[in-house]
């Protein structure tokens, strides 16, 4: 659910701030002061907002005005109005002009979730959050596996061989480059730049993002490790919450390290891609990471694994692989280094300049399976049979 602020005062806004990222819900949030003691309710979204916060210590006929002409126009948000010592004529007004809830002021935390727990039981509010896209994440079982070059691809084939809008988050803090792998020259604008602003919506996410194709969109990690610091879980959770609004599909390329942003990562995510390589050490590290996910709960629906890089030259079979990771492996991609490290050095999808080689094939079966388009592939099925007969 997404719920907006509009607070009299810098203190009573980090109160509301507080208490509602204190609560246990995956909601996404909207933070604002009155300007000159005005609403001017149009600076928020009021076709994604579900509820929607104001305080007054005196009711205004301004304000009743504001919010009387909002619930006309729109069947959200719902307003929760916190006033103090309103009278019943007051209230009534309140309620004519559309108020759902009215809290005491002084905010207090307790009586301010009650009544938002209230509206979320409501069922127009319920049915009117309904994300449009699935997040789908890939990590390295170790370093260099490929995961961010196959995530790059997947998204393009997804957006051009599919017809979904994608956006490709990012999040290697520190080195991420997954801007080398889609676009020739990066745009200037990075994750950073949007992922504290208090009025995040998909507009300030588009302004952010660098077009790959007419619906691929990537959002850059920060270009420095500095301007990472102070991204917390819950600007993720809340940028997610707002992507998947907008997009048919978010992926999002995970660093190795299992920290709390990316544990907030793969718990809002439908599917969990690992990608490994058909070597000893590799094989370690996905079982490695599999008993964590297991410890962490994540079910074993969601996780599906990659086998990347593999050719006829391999020694270790895919059923003694598969054996030594007690889990089946989903998807095998093929090695092609060559076209591989042409279509990374020269920052061009794979797909786009080599459509018909096995490896692009593997791509299009793969987003065809998860969207259920089907795609002409091309000796895919033969080449597949290969490892699995």
């Amino acid at each position: 659910m997404k719920i907006g602020a509009i607070a009299s005062a810098p203190e009573v806004l980090g109160l509301i701030k507080e208490a509602l990222e204190k609560n246990l819900h995956e909601d996404q949030f909207v933070f604002l002061e009155r300007r000159n003691d005005e609403l001017d309710i149009d600076r928020i979204d009021l076709f994604s907002t579900n509820v929607l916060i104001v305080d007054a210590e005196t009711i205004s006929k301004a304000d009743l005005k504001v919010i009387s002409s909002c619930t006309k126009e729109h069947s959200n948000p719902a307003i929760i109005y916190a006033t103090k010592n309103a009278q019943d004529g007051q209230l009534i007004e309140l309620m004519r002009a559309g108020v759902m809830e009215v809290i005491s002021y002084p905010i207090t935390s307790g009586e301010l979730l009650e009544a938002i727990e209230r509206l979320r039981l409501r069922r127009y509010i319920a049915s009117t959050y309904r994300p449009r896209g699935k997040i789908l994440s890939f990590i390295s079982a170790k370093g260099g596996a490929g995961a961010t070059f196959i995530a790059g691809n997947l998204g393009y084939s997804l957006a051009v061989d599919c017809k979904e809008k994608v956006l490709f988050v990012d999040l290697h803090m520190q080195f991420g480059d997954a801007a080398f792998y889609l676009v020739e020259t990066a745009g200037p604008r990075t994750l950073t730049d949007v992922i504290s602003q208090t009025g995040l919506d998909s507009t300030v996410i588009a302004s952010a993002t660098t077009q790959v194709t007419d619906n691929y969109f990537l959002l850059q990690a920060p270009d420095s490790p500095d301007k990472a610091v102070g991204i917390k879980p819950q600007h993720i959770d809340n940028l997610l919450t707002v992507a998947i609004q907008d997009y048919d599909y978010v992926i999002v390329d995970l660093p190795r390290e299992i920290e709390a942003i990316t544990m907030k990562v793969l718990d809002r995510s439908d599917k969990i891609y690992i990608v490994f390589q058909p070597v000893i050490s590799y094989l370690r590290a996905v079982t490695k990471v599999l008993n964590l996910f297991n410890l962490l709960g994540y079910e074993s629906r969601k996780i599906e694994t990659i086998l990347n890089r593999m050719d006829r030259g391999v020694a270790i079979s895919l059923e003694k692989m598969e054996d030594a990771i007690q889990k089946s492996i989903d998807w095998v991609f093929p090695n092609d280094f060559v076209n591989a490290t042409e279509s990374v050095n020269t920052g061009i999808p794979l797909e786009k300049m080599r459509p018909h080689i096995p490896l692009s094939n593997a791509f299009k079966a793969m987003a065809g399976e998860i969207t259920e388009v089907e795609i002409e592939v091309k000796d895919h099925a033969s080449w597949m049979q290969k490892w699995f007969k």
